[in-house]
């Protein structure tokens, strides 16, 4: 039984910087290796390290590193167009970066994962807002609150849709459960920003792009987008065509014209989001 107790408290070696941990400060991998609570806090909070071989967890590692540095030297230094909900918050919040393409979990909470996490906006499957309370005991009282936000799903590799795909989703590299977004505990006004982030979200997904004014004639934003769309495409097979006729030559101006046009088209069959995905794709470009 000694033995058994011993072995169970003994220092272990982490997989990945080679120091000595105790039980209490070290993580178990999934191939039976450790990592210290300071490797852990290389990775993301919102996985399970126990569900990673050390080859896995490294690979994690290396793409938090550089999430860290769009972090830093990217959305950091992004001042247009973010939108933070809470403006300070005490527990959770998120922070918006349309020009990015992307969003920042602003997490308070503690525990393990020290990195900041960024979501792309390619990325969210879902999201809806939440509230948790617990009944009053008596008539007359005020419920309990628990907490409250958002909650949001992220595009799984394995179930991701037709839908989505074609929507121009991608797959998130790393979490597979649904983040709980928590703004507050205790305070319901930190809470009603969920509804804002929301509405945020709903702006970013396009919800309303079919609506068009009650007063007036105008195209909605969809049919705008389509339009444009349409235009592109015959714009860019018009380009084709010139290239053929010049022996597959364009100059760097019917080049740039042509990007701009399937850009275009691509939008409009992504109901917008395509847009978004290519803001992300250039703002993790900058840190290769």
């Amino acid at each position: 039984m000694m033995g058994f107790f011993s072995n169970l408290f003994a220092k272990q070696n982490c997989a990945v910087c080679g120091k000595e941990c105790g039980t209490l400060h070290r993580s178990k991998l999934r191939d039976g290796q450790f990592l210290c609570d300071d490797c852990g806090n290389k990775c993301s909070k919102y996985i399970r390290l126990s569900e990673l071989t050390l080859d896995e967890a490294k690979e994690h590692m290396e793409y938090m590193a550089r999430m860290k540095r769009v972090f830093d030297e990217v959305f950091n230094k992004t001042e247009f167009r973010v939108n933070a909900y809470p403006s300070t918050p005490s527990q959770m919040g998120l922070v918006f970066c349309d020009e990015l393409g992307m969003l920042y979990i602003d997490d308070r909470t503690g525990g393990r994962g020290k990195m900041p996490e960024l979501i792309r906006y390619d990325q969210i499957a879902s999201y809806e807002e939440y509230l948790d309370e617990t009944p009053a005991k008596e008539p007359g009282q005020e419920p309990t609150l628990n907490g409250g936000g958002l909650k949001l799903k992220l595009v799984q590799p394995r179930s991701i849709t037709e839908a989505q795909t074609q929507r121009g989703m991608h797959p998130h590299p790393y979490i597979k459960q649904e983040l709980v977004i928590c703004f507050s505990k205790r305070d319901r006004r930190e809470i009603g920003y969920a509804h804002i982030a929301r509405q945020h979200l709903d702006h970013i997904f396009g919800v309303h792009d079919n609506e068009t004014s009650m007063f007036g004639r105008r195209m909605s934003k969809a049919e705008e987008r389509e339009l444009k769309g349409q235009m592109g495409m015959i714009g860019a097979m018009g380009a084709v065509a010139s290239a053929a006729m010049k022996g597959g030559q364009l100059s760097e101006q019917e080049k740039a014209r042509f990007v701009e046009n399937i850009n275009l088209a691509n939008d409009a069959q992504t109901g917008g989001m395509a847009l978004y995905s290519r803001r992300a794709d250039e703002a993790f470009a900058k840190v290769q």
